[in-house]
């Protein structure tokens, strides 16, 4: 397929995981100017797999249903930690807006620990093990790792870094989830202006996405997670039998289903002071790097 100019994506969300970045997408995606996928991740230029088959293929995954003459935009919070899949966006479209949603990276890596134990993708118990396990992981494979690279998902600065060598700063836009927190009205209206759909539009922003959970079998999680693995040769043989949109709903369906309501623990302080101290330097030069005063990240610890 010889991808048409406006079916292109306008907008993309590239992260940062566990910084509301599913809550900015659905409020963006209320415009009726705009359209998006429905599932929670737009993982065609994430994998190898999907992405070996054409925009075309991946079109019609994820925005079939789409009408005519609708902006698209799209999300994947791990694309910002990979120059190679940054690259496959700048080739797909050199004049796309990627939008960054950043936390306070100590609050994000301990999110991101309990979502990896709700999803199955985390088996180690404590966070500070899993820590600890990181930089072996990684060095294993990023790819099978990257959701439960906690600290290399927080720093920040050398993932912009690299983006910022990829695309024209102007498409760059970094966005302080206290900002999507305090007022994300604005939020949305400043980038509905920035992709040309109108702006007088007001989305409603109270419902919030992705809450705390745990599943009820840890166990059942995580190995139902490795079935679901893109490299498992079983799940992409029944994957060609079992449509996109139905094989979505049913995984959901089963996770939901294990879940419970959960409020995770606070962080062990002595870990929180280490992880800032890990972190300070990375969020100064973030902050020369973006034009932004982050110092009130410093008395969130």
């Amino acid at each position: 397929m010889n991808v048409k100019e406006d079916s292109r994506i306008k907008l993309m969300i590239i992260g940062a995981q566990k910084s509301g970045t599913s809550s900015l997408l659905r409020y963006l995606a209320q415009h009726p100017d705009i359209y998006t996928h429905p599932q929670p991740e737009m993982t065609y230029f994430l994998q190898d797999h999907e992405y070996e088959k054409g925009y075309g293929q991946a079109y019609a995954k994820y925005f079939s249903k789409c009408p005519p003459d609708k902006t698209l935009i799209a999300k994947n919070v791990m694309v910002m930690c990979s120059e190679d899949r940054m690259q496959r966006i700048h080739e797909h479209n050199t004049e796309i807006h990627l939008v960054i949603l950043l936390r306070e990276p100590v609050s994000r890596a301990y999110s991101a620990y309990w979502w990896a134990r709700r999803r199955g993708w985390e088996n180690i118990k404590t966070f500070e093990a899993a820590l600890e396990a990181e930089k072996q992981r990684i060095n294993e494979d990023w790819f099978k790792w990257r959701q439960c690279a906690y600290k290399l998902n927080s720093t920040y600065v050398r993932h912009i870094e690299t983006i910022m060598s990829l695309f024209d700063v102007k498409q760059v836009h970094c966005i302080l989830t206290d900002e999507l927190k305090v007022d994300a009205e604005t939020v949305c209206q400043k980038l509905f202006d920035l992709i040309g759909v109108s702006s007088d539009f007001k989305p409603l922003v109270e419902e919030k996405h992705n809450q705390a959970a745990m599943p009820r079998s840890e166990s059942f999680s995580f190995l139902f997670t490795q079935f679901l693995a893109s490299r498992n040769p079983l799940r992409r043989a029944i994957r060609k039998l079992v449509p996109d949109s139905a094989a979505y709903r049913i995984r959901k369906a089963v996770l939901d289903i294990n879940n419970k309501p959960f409020s995770p623990p606070p962080i062990n302080p002595q870990t929180q002071q280490t992880l800032a101290a890990y972190f300070a330097p990375y969020n100064v030069q973030l902050g020369h790097l973006i034009g932004q005063d982050l110092s009130h990240w410093e008395l969130i610890v």
